[in-house]
């Protein structure tokens, strides 16, 4: 069970890290184009990562894997159309809270078994992942419908994502993070493509994509977005093997704290100001994964 508190922390890191390299790079080069870089350069990351490490090929792993594909990609791109919607402050917080409730509530449906002080560390993470994700308020903007509905949407196909995982076969390596990630690559495919024919889904791309690019160099901008899909390979790989190895409950809401390493680039690399309640939910993260370290036999 250590390992896998281990391969959680590493996915969220990389995730984090992934999710700035993809943000910088779509202020330049809009979300879907960088989202296709991403998950082009993802999966040659996670082609190379099955030819090393093996992997058995299964009808459940292509099945599992095409599922996580969907939830995904689904995801992905209603996270950010929540995101152009608003404000940021309060869909941002309901989305990562909801990607991590949903395993966690699977896998007490599952049957699954922690000991005490492994659920307080699941519940101090899932705690901290919403301060971590909060934003001060925009104007006093409240939720509206649509973006209700976008940030649901999001939280919960991100978490049935992680669930999808979980259910692969333990002999399988990383093969089900390559099938998710060219599943993922051939819908947004078949999106752009489609997009192109039909006008609601041409507008709906260019509100997820925002109506303003920043100046800036596109090649540096192309390289950010193929880095962000090696470190977003690598995620999934880590995400695979700390799934095969150990709790889903505690796997799900340790990956939810990625947004922690985005919040911290971001104030290193841009000087972004950290609210009290981010920094709140920073301490909340570090005393999680010691509690959950501790109860897992990592730690003490």
């Amino acid at each position: 069970m250590g390992f896998a508190v281990i391969f959680a922390l590493i996915a969220a890191l990389s995730y984090g890290i992934s999710d700035f390299l993809g943000g910088t790079a779509a202020m330049r080069l809009r979300v879907i184009p960088t989202t296709v870089l991403s998950y082009a350069s993802a999966s040659v990351t996670l082609a190379l990562l099955v030819l090393v490490t093996g992997g058995t090929w299964s009808s459940p792993v292509v099945f599992w894997g095409a599922i996580a594909g969907v939830g995904a990609v689904v995801g992905f791109v209603t996270f950010y159309a929540a995101m152009a919607v608003g404000p940021m402050s309060l869909a941002s917080p309901l989305i990562a809270v909801l990607g991590s409730a949903v395993p966690v509530f699977a896998s007490v449906l599952l049957g699954e078994v922690l000991a005490p002080l492994a659920w307080i560390g699941v519940a101090l993470a899932l705690v901290s992942a919403l301060l971590i994700s909060s934003q001060p308020r925009e104007g006093g903007r409240r939720l509206t419908v649509r973006a209700a509905i976008l940030s649901t949407v999001a939280g919960v196909s991100l978490g049935s994502s992680v669930i999808a995982l979980d259910r692969v076969p333990a002999n399988s390596g990383s093969i089900a993070g390559l099938v998710e990630i060219v599943v993922g690559l051939g819908l947004l495919g078949v999106v752009v493509v489609v997009s192109r024919v039909a006008s609601p889904i041409r507008i709906f791309l260019r509100d997820v994509g925002g109506t303003e690019v920043v100046e800036g160099s596109r090649p540096r901008s192309m390289a950010a977005a193929l880095v962000a899909g090696v470190l977003l390979g690598i995620a999934n790989a880590a995400v695979i093997a700390a799934l095969q190895s150990g709790s889903l409950a505690v796997v799900s809401v340790l990956i939810g704290l990625y947004p922690l390493a985005t919040l911290l680039l971001a104030r290193l690399v841009g000087g972004e100001r950290m609210t009290r309640l981010q920094l709140t939910g920073a301490g909340l993260a570090v005393a999680a994964s010691g509690l959950l370290g501790l109860a897992l036999g990592v730690a003490g």
